[in-house]
């Protein structure tokens, strides 16, 4: 009997296993075995790998606490990357089960009328209750991959296919985060709508959605948006560790939106639900920066004294310190809050974003108190530090821009002021003044090599009673050193302020040149030096510091010149960007005052009446109304003084000017080039506007070279380069020059006489012909008595050594009694030439050239006509040609004088 029970059984399974895996006829029977198969088999281990990959990913995540937690911790590449194989083991079965569990076909239809439910069950697209979870299991494989489009494709797939399940309301919260990854916000925002207007959306799962909500508003910086949906986040949470991480970021958020309160009361509660020890250092540390004052303050004061005494906290002494600074800014003891924060940036040795803040916060101090000098190296370390995705990086470095903007201008002042003095000393000394600067830098040399064998620490910024030395820019080789005793020793304490360390640079003769007002202050612009006159010299070299000083009466006006253009620098700094109306005054004021004549001085007096009108101080406004109405009733202040309509004047204008230029270029587009060139004429001779000018001179050329070919439009834009030698035109035109040149041989035009229509089409042919004759005329004369020579050109491409043989080979055949020398050279970037000589006049030479033309195929090969040309020329000719390298001029010179019978 058991026997019997046994082979039964066999025969069961053997039945089961043989039906499972034939066709899948979709039958409650086989529904059932692929479903169980793909959930507690295949499924299942994808799943468990899935589970794998996550918890390696979290054991290896780092947090920054220095701003908002993010909600989700995935998006780390490298992170991705070391969860690979776990994330490919789950695509793979989850790809198994969809491959060989599977059930699409239709069920045998029920005879009779159905019920709602049976058709919404014969409608369905898959038949296994699993596939779908497989389906969304890849999905998300691929999303941890960081894959992010093929992730898209297979959650875009469920939500199609899955309608009705509930693996298509989570396809969609994935495929939001997908979008939110790939910073497709208005994509992600589409889909949420989607999702929330949705009446089937699953309850259960609204807590998911909270979630996607908030990490979508935090990941664009947004935490007033993000607030209400993590608050509901945390309130639906079940698990301790999601209840403890969303009442951290609440906490961030709310002190991010100065809900210091509520903030306060939420770091608290973090601490009491017995967090990781980082989260809750992090959470002590926040929670002190957010006391009201009083008591509260002390008791927070005390604590963080004495969390630097625990060993734990040594790697975090840098935030305790920077929280501590907190504390005294919120009590105004600022000079003990710049202690600590110095000390926050001693003890930052890894932190860089710690030490970045630290910084951060020193700018804003020295900044407050107008100390822009060290608000700006401040801010140089913090810009260097911070990420630029931190919150508040783009604030500090408009900041910074400015601040460096003014610093630069005033060392340029009182660099320049302080050489002069330089210069103007005796010259013995001077040398005793540079060999005393020389002295003092060897010292701090050598205290430098001291201090680096003391330390190793990278982080150590210690620098004197300061404690940190600042990112300055400041190089400490090779500049000027005018150190506090040089200067008392030469009876001038004012260097203390205006000498120290200056960055070496090569270019610093170069003018700082500005757009300084709609007047087009005229300042002259200083060419750079064509040699650095300090390369290869050595800072302990005197010369080294020589060269600085403006010894001659040019380099003293160079000197002065940039002092004016520093000091309107200045005061436009103070006046625009950093609003510091005192100090912009003073520096209008010091501009006027030192340089009477300036160029500058115009638009000071403009920038001083703007400043006292918004001051509302009408009489001292008035005063330099009246000045520039006075002294400049031509300048453009004047005239908006005079009328206030006069920029609505010059803006009306300008829109009239570029339509019309539209409107001629249309012109040229198409192919109406006459016209072109009478509306350019007729607008250079009456518009002011440089920028607007150039572009209707090189229309004109492009028109000119379509109507009388590439030797005018050669000339005209060899002409325009050499008028506009910088600019994004020049650039153009130099590319078609080139272009030109390139193509010489095949595009030797003679004046078109048949082609002008009109009087004034000959006029212009004449003009430009007549340029180009008074060239020719220049460069080449005719004399049949002299020595010719015949010139084979030919661009690079073609084999110039094969040539010159064919061309020797080509003389032993047809001209054996003769001794003509061949020879080549290179021309120009474009083109060779092969030169056969000497002919004993002008007869001779085109006898050869006659029996050579043609067979010239027999020299330079089967090869277009527009990769060589040919020609005779006098040997007096051939020196200017092979000088000024121009080909077309001597081609039409030829056809004129040696082709005309």
């Amino acid at each position: 009997m058991k026997r019997y029970f046994a082979y039964s059984l066999f025969f069961i399974s053997l039945f089961w296993l043989i039906y499972g895996c034939t066709a899948k006829r979709n039958t409650a029977l086989n529904r059932t075995y692929h479903s169980v198969t793909a959930k507690y088999n295949i499924l299942f281990n994808g799943s468990e790998s899935f589970k794998e990959g996550l918890k390696s990913y979290n054991e290896s995540y780092k947090e920054d606490y220095s701003r908002i937690l993010p909600v989700f911790t995935y998006g780390d590449p490298e992170l991705s990357a070391s969860i690979k194989p776990q994330m490919d083991r789950t695509i793979e079965k989850s790809s198994k089960v969809i491959k060989m569990h599977s059930i699409t076909s239709k069920p045998e239809s029920k005879k009779g009328k159905m019920t709602e439910k049976e058709k919404k069950f014969y409608s369905k697209n898959e038949y296994n209750a699993y596939v779908d979870d497989a389906y969304l299991l890849m999905g998300e494989a691929w999303f941890y991959e960081a894959d992010y489009t093929t992730a898209t494709q297979t959650l875009e797939y469920v939500i199609k296919q899955f309608d009705d399940e509930k693996s298509k309301y989570l396809a969609y919260n994935w495929l939001v985060r997908t979008n939110v990854e790939k910073k497709d916000f208005r994509e992600a925002q589409l889909l949420l709508e989607s999702i929330s207007s949705d009446i089937k959306y699953p309850e259960k799962l609204k807590y998911q959605l909270n979630l996607t909500y908030a990490d979508f508003f935090l990941k664009q910086q947004d935490a007033i948006n993000a607030e209400p949906y993590i608050k509901e986040a945390l309130e639906m949470a079940r698990k301790k560790k999601d209840k403890l991480r969303l009442t951290y970021i609440y906490a961030q958020i709310s002190e991010t939106l100065n809900k210091q309160s509520i903030a306060f009361d939420l770091y608290s509660k973090v601490l009491k639900m017995n967090p990781p020890y980082e989260m809750a250092f992090n959470a002590k540390i926040k929670r002190a920066g957010l006391f009201t004052g009083g008591r509260t303050g002390n008791t927070i004061k005390n604590e963080l004294l004495a969390m630097l005494k625990d060993d734990k906290n040594n790697d975090y002494q840098d935030q305790i310190y920077y929280a501590l600074g907190d504390i005294e800014m919120k009590n105004k003891n600022v000079d003990k809050a710049i202690e600590y924060y110095k000390l926050s940036v001693k003890t930052s040795l890894s932190n860089t974003n710690q030490k970045g803040l630290s910084y951060f916060s020193l700018a804003d101090i020295h900044f407050n108190q107008a100390k822009y000098r060290e608000s700006q190296a401040f801010s140089d370390s913090a810009i260097a530090l911070l990420d630029p995705e931190f919150p508040g990086y783009a604030g500090l470095a408009k900041k910074n821009k400015y601040l460096s903007k003014l610093v630069e201008n005033l060392k340029t002042v009182e660099f320049q002021d302080s050489v002069q003095k330089v210069a103007k000393m005796p010259e013995k000394d001077r040398l005793v003044f540079i060999q005393k600067i020389i002295d003092q830098l060897k010292i701090a040399e050598q205290e430098e090599k001291e201090r680096a064998a003391v330390s190793n620490r990278p982080g150590d910024l210690l620098a004197g009673r300061s404690g940190i030395r600042p990112n300055t820019g400041i190089d400490e080789s090779g500049k000027w050193y005018f150190y506090n005793p040089t200067a008392k020793s030469f009876g001038e304490p004012e260097f203390r302020r205006l000498w120290g360390t200056r960055k070496l640079e090569d270019n610093w003769r170069r003018s700082n040149k500005q757009i300084v007002g709609f007047d087009q202050v005229k300042q002259t612009e200083l060419s750079d030096d064509i040699l650095d006159p300090k390369k290869g010299l050595d800072n302990k070299n005197p010369e080294f510091y020589l060269v600085d000083l403006p010894l001659t009466d040019s380099a003293l006006e160079m000197s002065h010149i940039k002092i004016q253009n520093a000091l309107y620098n200045i005061g436009e700094i103070y006046k625009n960007d950093l609003v510091n109306i005192p100090m912009a005054v003073k520096a209008y004021k010091e501009l006027i005052q030192r340089y009477p004549e300036s160029d500058f001085k115009v638009a000071s007096y403009y920038s001083l009446y703007k400043i006292y009108m918004q001051q509302n101080d009408i009489s001292q406004a008035d005063i330099y109304k009246n000045m520039i109405i006075r002294n400049y009733p031509e300048s453009n202040y004047a005239k908006v003084l005079i009328d206030p309509d006069f920029f609505k004047q010059i803006e009306k204008e300008s829109i009239e000017q570029n339509t019309y230029y539209l409107e001629t270029f249309e012109k040229f587009k198409s192919k109406k080039y006459t016209e072109t060139i009478t509306r350019c004429e007729n607008t250079i001779n009456t518009i002011s506007n440089k920028e607007l000018i150039s572009k209707y001179k090189y229309l004109k050329i492009l028109a000119l070279g379509q109507l009388y070919g590439t030797g005018i439009l050669k000339t005209e834009l060899e002409k325009f380069i050499a008028d506009y030698p910088k600019g994004e035109l020049n650039q153009y035109a130099g590319e078609l020059l080139a272009y030109v040149k390139k193509n010489e041989l095949s595009q030797v035009n003679t004046p078109p006489v048949n082609s002008p229509k009109t009087s004034e089409d000959t006029l212009l042919i004449e003009n430009r012909n007549a340029e180009i004759q008074k060239k020719i005329e220049q460069l080449y004369s005719f004399n049949d008595k002299s020595e010719h020579y015949f010139v084979l050109i030919i661009v690079k491409k073609l084999d110039l050594n094969q040539i010159r043989f064919n061309a020797i080979n080509f003389n032993l055949d047809y001209f054996i009694q003769k001794d003509y020398n061949t020879e080549s050279q290179d021309f120009n970037k474009f083109f060779n030439i092969i030169v056969v000589k000497p002919f004993a006049d002008y007869n001779e030479a085109m006898e050869y050239y006659k029996t050579i033309v043609p067979k010239i195929d027999d020299v330079v090969g089967q090869t277009e006509k527009d990769n060589f040309n040919s020609f005779v020329i006098s040997a007096e000719n051939f020196l200017n040609f092979n000088k000024e390298k121009a080909i077309q001029e001597y081609l039409i010179f030829f056809k004129e004088k040696y082709l005309k019978d």
